[in-house]
């Protein structure tokens, strides 16, 4: 059920308020590091933690305490309280891009914020997503044969099928669309012309030390995993990054090896996407899919 009542879209709140800049997909994309890259130019003020789920199309575990669902847009500034004067102000909601609630609200905040979107080629996405499920959060236990062949999830990686509706609310004024494979490629070109996007210094990326974030590691502890998710909000962010690989050594382990047969099923996979990768590229002409090929 979508909400529709529209004092929650804040027609008289200060935009100072609210988010301009969000970047809203795709999962296993990198937006992770992305976050956290972003976070820490000094004209960006980021959300205390990365994926505030505001705008889902359900509650859950995540945005139990500030919701589009059941909260106002009130509840979503306090993840902005603190950014005061700051030319950016920045959340990143990787699942936002498949949400409905998303698409109807983000477009229309006082703020006007501009959206950012990473892309990888879809079928190595979903192969990402589904070792993350198997191996990190353990939530399946199906082989990747199985998971490929889900309608729901395949439907994720036909990026063309979501974003022609984000453009057509957005406008191409306020849409940046990145691959993840330029985006690993030459990062700091990548995050620089995202810098230029959103109004800030380029230049500040020139000598960043771009440290990954999130990669698919095999979580030892679950409940230690969860309990430094509760207490992310509290932990500035030059803090986080400098705790991470602390809690790397003790709670990550190696993930297991690839299936040799999983390759096969991926390429065939690929060959599937074919005519949503092409509609991609007819929605946005200048954006380089030729890794993808």
């Amino acid at each position: 059920m979508l909400r529709t009542n529209h004092r929650y879209f804040g027609r008289n709140m200060d935009p100072n308020r609210l988010p301009n800049a969000i970047v809203a997909g795709a999962p296993k994309c990198g937006t992770s590091s992305l976050y956290f890259w972003l976070a820490a130019h000094p004209e960006i003020c980021a959300s205390p933690v990365k994926e505030t789920f505001f705008f889902a199309d359900e509650v859950n575990r995540f945005n139990q305490e500030a919701n589009v669902l059941t909260h106002s847009l009130d509840d979503y500034a306090t993840y902005f309280a603190k950014c005061g004067q700051s030319p950016v102000r920045l959340e990143a909601t990787a699942p936002y891009i498949y949400y409905q609630q998303a698409l109807r609200h983000i477009p229309r905040l006082a703020s006007a914020p501009k959206v950012l979107f990473v892309l990888r080629e879809p079928s190595a996405r979903l192969y990402s997503q589904y070792r993350f499920e198997r191996f990190r959060t353990k939530r399946i236990q199906e082989d990747w044969g199985t998971y490929a062949k889900r309608p729901d999830l395949r439907l994720h990686g036909n990026y063309a099928h979501y974003l022609k509706d984000w453009l057509a609310a957005l406008g191409p004024e306020r849409i940046h669309v990145c691959t993840f494979e330029a985006l690993v490629k030459d990062t700091a070109a990548s995050v620089q012309a995202m810098a230029r996007f959103l109004g800030v210094d380029p230049a500040f990326y020139a000598t960043y030390d771009f440290v990954q974030h999130n990669e698919t590691v095999a979580i030892k502890s679950k409940g230690m995993h969860r309990l430094g998710l509760k207490l992310q909000r509290y932990v500035p962010h030059a803090l986080q990054e400098a705790l991470l690989p602390i809690y790397l050594k003790i709670n990550a382990g190696k993930m297991p090896q690839k299936d040799p047969g999983d390759a096969a099923i991926t390429t065939a996979l690929k060959k599937d996407y074919a005519e949503s990768v092409a509609a991609l590229q007819a929605l946005f002409p200048d954006l380089d899919l030729r890794s993808w090929a």
